[in-house]
């Protein structure tokens, strides 16, 4: 049965979250078990920023909010709200149908809202921790599978591996009584046979065999028998299929049908020829790869949601600006770069700090030749922060003054051709010029690691903010 897509509105966060993830578990072949329900309780502090929202859209002060009074104030913060967007939400809201809704009413909303949010996002992460433990394992089987794999004459590996699970049949028939079935199969000089089901026309086997292939041209016999009692075993129909039907590596379920006396009968089988393992293991881990990076962007997508209604109780129903868009685009880029090339980073507080020490020294030897004001101001107030403290948005300002700065020191150290010149010059007594251009440009390097270190530490402290935002 299909399941109706909920839409992403406001009150919907909570379903919208959830199925995205359900969505996301049974399109992946990498299922993870493992559920997560947490119920974060309002603090004081939190009740009473609730409150103040509530009462910024009860204009009339009456204790209640009216469908108008929502109306007004979602056309003034989103202006894709119409009259059916508002009815929904009103609707949602007024859970006793009394045509208002109370501040009671707004908390649950609201508390509908993160609790859903928070489900979803526990339960993506625990799936990327379990892809990525399943990835390193596959590699592992990858590298080794590369010194090890041999393959033959037939352009095929050596040990070469048919599996095949016979599931069951349907419709078989004999002129008298049930039939008492069993299958045999055949493939390049190989036979093997499940049991027998006694007296059922529709019999069950759920047996799975495995044939050495070592050429890979031919094909799989199918035949069904009736076991005879006095004479010998009466066939019941025939099917074959070619083994280069699977040489794409996955598993595949086949109906096929029994050629014989009963034209409706057939059985059932799920079939998978792995002949070049380097081939398959590279399929699953880059298949791992694009579930991580899917699901990394869909956390990130969450958490920016997560954010809105962490930082401002009435975010549920803010339209997304451009600005929003770009930062979790960069984000999440940069968390794949970094994920993918620095994994093995230790602590990010005192990675941070070596770095910009680095960058603070390297933007002293610069100004040797060249005023660099505008890097060693950047640099004291990001020790400013080291030693006071960083929030949410200092971290944002952080990372867009140093793109900024990336971009001044890019036309500097490429840009000004005659300083280039100079400084390259063969003149010894031009040392120190070519001394404070080499900072410079080791200066333009380290920014960019600079700013890779300062994302994942802002994504560290995001974290912590919204795990403070449920633990309130």
């Amino acid at each position: 049965m299909m399941i109706p897509e909920v839409n992403k509105s406001p009150l919907n966060l909570a379903k919208w979250a959830l199925q995205s993830v359900e969505n996301r578990t049974r399109s992946s072949n990498f299922q993870v078990n493992s559920r997560f329900a947490i119920d974060p309780r309002i603090s004081h502090e939190r009740r009473i920023q609730l409150q103040k929202a509530f009462d910024e859209i009860d204009k009339d002060k009456s204790g209640k909010i009216s469908y108008e009074e929502i109306y007004n104030y979602l056309k003034e913060i989103n202006d894709e709200a119409d009259e059916n967007y508002v009815r929904t939400i009103f609707d949602s809201m007024d859970a006793n149908h009394d045509g208002q809704v109370s501040i009671d009413e707004f908390l649950g909303t609201y508390l509908e809202q993160v609790n859903g949010i928070s489900e979803a996002i526990a339960r993506l992460k625990q799936q990327i921790a379990e892809k990525k433990k399943d990835h390193e394992g596959i590699t592992e089987q990858f590298e080794e599978a590369k010194r090890t794999e041999r393959i033959n004459s037939w352009g095929i590996m050596e040990g070469s591996i048919l599996t095949v699970r016979v599931a069951e049949a349907q419709n078989l028939s004999v002129v008298n009584g049930k039939p008492s079935a069993y299958v045999n199969l055949l493939c390049e000089r190989q036979q093997i046979s499940t049991k027998v089901i006694k007296n059922d026309r529709n019999p069950v086997w759920d047996e799975t065999f495995t044939f050495k292939i070592s050429v890979g041209t031919g094909e799989l016999l199918v035949q069904t028998f009736n076991e005879g009692t006095v004479s010998k075993d009466d066939l019941l129909g025939t099917s074959s299929i070619s083994l280069q039907e699977f040489k794409d590596q996955k598993k595949h379920e086949r109906w096929l049908q029994l050629a014989g006396r009963n034209s409706t009968a057939r059985v059932s089988l799920t079939i998978q020829w792995i002949h070049k393992k380097t081939d398959y293991l590279e399929s699953i881990k880059d298949e791992l790869e694009r579930d991580i990076t899917a699901d990394t962007a869909e956390v990130t997508r969450l958490e920016n949601e997560m954010k809105k209604l962490g930082t401002n109780p009435l975010g549920m129903f803010r339209k997304e600006s451009w600005l929003d868009k770009l930062e979790a685009k960069i984000v999440s880029e940069v968390e794949k770069t970094a994920d993918r090339h620095f994994h093995t980073l230790g602590n990010l507080d005192i990675i941070q700090r070596i770095m910009l020490g680095v960058f603070t020294l390297l933007a002293v030897f610069t100004s040797f030749t060249r005023p660099d004001l505008a890097n060693l101001t950047w640099a004291g107030a990001i020790w400013s922060r080291e030693l006071g403290g960083w929030t949410l948005f200092q971290y944002r300002v952080a990372g867009g003054t140093l793109l900024a700065l990336f971009i001044y020191d890019f036309l500097w150290v490429f840009g000004d051709l005659e300083y280039l010149v100079f400084a390259l010059h063969e003149d010894p007594r031009v040392n120190l010029y070519r001394f404070s251009f080499i900072m410079g440009f080791f200066n333009f390097i380290l920014k960019a690691l600079l700013f890779i270190i300062m994302v994942k530490s802002y994504i560290s402290a995001r974290d912590k903010e919204n795990q403070k935002i449920l633990a309130s």
